[in-house]
């Protein structure tokens, strides 16, 4: 393959060698003839580029080192602005965490003591309303006993007075009745109901029929029976040893008088 090569190479080169002499002994012909001068002519130059076969290297562009520079710098300066904000953003976002962590942490001490509070509230309102429902059930026990000694002591009383009222009550009947004359005209079962009024020394101030017989001699017999009694002793030692139950029971008397006796 080399040899063909070869070959071919010292074959263009003679074709060269010969065009090469037939082109100077083509001149040389020329310059020997006759000058005429032709007519001029314009012709339009036009340059050609042949480039090589093999491409130049392209030479590296001259870097501007200043403006390189400026340029990490501002770089870095942005960076150094983004992480800066980063940062700021980071520590905005810990202290609005932590300021809620604060709050959240505010807001359940807070709950906490509230609700403390409530049931040691609750506790000393319960204790006061236990302490007031034992006071209550003593008063009341107390009471109950009080009321039913006092209840006790009353119902003595008032059988006693009522034994004195009664005892006083029939003395006064039978001394009005021992001085009592009855009317002709009285007939058995007539009834004539008297209200007296006395003092305490036992004197009769006022009697009034309340009630008649339908018989006036009657009722009059029995008004006249108690002016003859006048004073009765029973009335002022009453009123001198129960004064309270004279001025209830007795100080105004009503009694009945009813005819039983009387043959027919």
């Amino acid at each position: 393959m080399n040899k063909g090569f070869y070959a071919l190479a010292i074959i263009i080169s003679l074709v060269l060698h010969g065009a090469l002499i037939a082109a100077m002994t083509y001149g040389w012909e020329a310059s020997s003839m006759p000058e005429h001068k032709p007519m001029p002519k314009f012709v339009q130059a036009k340059l050609v580029t042949i480039e090589a076969a093999t491409p130049k290297k392209k030479l590296p562009k001259k870097v501007d080192k200043i403006k390189q520079r400026a340029e990490r710098e501002a770089e870095q300066k942005r960076k150094a602005e983004v992480e800066r904000k980063r940062r700021a953003a980071l520590e905005q976002k810990k202290k609005l965490e932590a300021e809620k962590k604060r709050k959240a942490k505010a807001e359940a001490d807070r709950k906490a003591q509230a609700e403390k509070a409530r049931r040691e509230k609750e506790q000393q309102e319960k204790a006061r309303k236990e302490k007031e429902l034992k006071e209550k059930l003593a008063q009341e026990r107390q009471s109950s006993f009080d009321e039913a000694l006092q209840d006790e002591e009353d119902l003595l009383d008032a059988n006693e007075a009522e034994q004195a009222v009664m005892s006083v009550g029939q003395a006064i009947q039978q001394q009005i009745e021992a001085v009592w004359s009855r009317p002709p005209s009285a007939r058995n079962g007539m009834l004539t109901k008297v209200k007296i009024n006395f003092v305490p020394t036992g004197r009769v101030v006022a009697a009034n029929i309340v009630e008649g017989s339908g018989n006036a001699a009657l009722d009059r017999s029995v008004l006249t029976a108690i002016k003859k009694v006048e004073v009765f002793p029973e009335v002022a030692e009453l009123a001198q040893k129960e004064p309270v139950i004279f001025e209830r029971e007795v100080r105004t008397t009503i009694l009945n008088f009813k005819v039983e006796d009387l043959r027919q």
